[in-house]
């Protein structure tokens, strides 16, 4: 068994609006621990609104530019009083034309260049349960081209499409995923049988889903797997809405599986016009369906449902005057499980 170790890292930043350098005051505790018996039911991390944007997200991908720490245009992505859970949840904005890398308002994982984040990545062999909610508008676009709001995709540029990803477009939301290839684009969550069948579901909008994705990570289509569950409030409860598909759910870079990690907000089609938000609350990454659930759909026994769309309250989320970012306003624990060669 792998004894438990933790690192304390203090973190030099440099202000985005003055070009200040200075040292946080706060530390991110990461913690590893080995023995997968000793971490059953675990949560590992959470971004979940209730801390700073920064202490949960390694970096943005909106206007006005894709940074890291995440700073961007509170306009586009903040964290706002309207939520399932918890006190806060996150709000996404896009607007026409508003492009990074792309026409997207997303928070993510990926900063090769900042080390003290790669904790929350997702590497060969980890069974991982990822919960969350979601909350489109009524006023959602109906647009007939993609619309993506969930993706899986590896932390290194150029990978190409995500390795599991989840579309709102077309009134529907439709799992999909892509090949072990580096560089492969949009496709369907396929094994050896082919395309996923059944993979689409009427939109919901104006109530909260909740949605849990259960994956193997590995780029080994006989050793990866992904399965998902879900209750879209439309009457029919939590059930299974993607079976279990045993297939890659990484890709080689180089011989080697690139380790992923998850972007959401949105990320769109640039032919569309329309202005969109969304509303996700509750991202929990765990050991079981059990500990992921607790805290995505429970918000640790606080109220939910709470609040109204109107709300836009930017101000709170890992700011400190002037632009400048905070890297965590509090203490943080990551756990990460040692790898597993084959996990059941």
């Amino acid at each position: 068994m792998v004894s438990l170790s933790a690192v304390v890292v203090m973190i030099a930043c440099v202000c985005p609006t003055t070009g200040a350098a200075f040292a946080s005051n706060e530390h991110l505790q990461v913690t590893v621990t080995g023995d997968a018996s000793q971490d059953a039911g675990s949560v590992l991390w959470t971004a979940d609104a209730e801390a700073s944007m920064a202490a949960e997200w390694a970096s943005n991908s909106s206007v006005p530019v894709a940074a890291s720490p995440p700073n961007p245009d509170p306009t586009r992505i903040s964290q706002n009083r309207f939520r399932a859970q918890g006190q806060r949840s996150y709000r996404f904005v896009l607007r026409n034309g508003d492009d990074s890398y792309g026409e997207r308002a997303e928070l993510g994982q990926a900063m090769p260049s900042t080390p003290v984040y790669e904790p929350l990545w997702f590497r060969q062999g980890e069974e991982r349960w990822i919960s969350m909610q979601y909350y489109f508008p009524t006023g959602w676009a109906r647009d007939n081209t993609w619309q993506t709001v969930f993706q899986i995709k590896p932390v290194t540029p150029g990978g190409g499409g995500p390795n599991i990803g989840l579309d709102a477009g077309n009134n529907r939301l439709d799992f999909y995923g892509n090949n072990n290839v580096w560089g492969s684009t949009a496709g369907k969550i396929s094994d050896g049988n082919g395309p996923l069948e059944g993979g689409a579901y009427p939109l919901t909008r104006g109530r909260w889903i909740k949605l849990t994705w259960h994956v193997v990570f590995s780029a080994d289509p006989a050793v990866g797997s992904i399965e998902v569950f879900g209750d879209l409030a439309d009457g029919q409860g939590m059930r299974t809405l993607v079976p279990r598909h045993v297939r890659e759910t990484m890709k080689y870079l180089n011989g080697v599986m690139d380790p992923v990690h998850l972007p959401v907000g949105i990320y769109r089609d640039p032919a569309m016009r329309a202005t969109q938000s969304l509303y996700v609350d509750g991202v929990t990454v765990a050991t079981t369906r059990a500990a992921a659930e607790a805290n995505a759909f429970q918000g640790r026994g606080r109220a939910s449902a709470v609040g109204s769309e109107s709300d836009t309250d930017a101000s709170v989320g890992g700011f400190l005057g002037s632009g400048c970012v905070a890297v965590a306003d509090r203490w943080v624990r990551v756990r990460h499980r040692k790898t597993l060669s084959n996990p059941s």
